[in-house]
């Protein structure tokens, strides 16, 4: 199996693997005590599970908003 990604903490890799679980492509989750959570997959899965992890990257940054330098964020407490 090859290395996918890497990730601070096991519920990241654990959404991930859900995705690729869907997808029929087999995965296997280790802890690396000093970097944190691996992804492995197998080499003829790999370019699948990375268009999946792009997409889900891709995803996320929809979410992301750029509020800039000016913006008070403590005004938003109350809300």
């Amino acid at each position: 199996m090859l290395l996918l990604s890497t990730f601070e903490n096991e519920m990241e890799a654990q959404l991930l693997a859900s995705q690729l679980r869907e997808a029929g492509i087999d995965h296997k989750i280790e802890d690396d005590k000093t970097e944190g959570f691996r992804l492995l997959v197998f080499e003829d899965d790999m370019d699948e599970a990375r268009e999946i992890m792009e997409a889900r990257e891709m995803d996320n940054e929809d979410f992301t908003v750029d509020l800039g330098e000016d913006v008070d964020l403590d005004a938003f407490e109350d809300v």
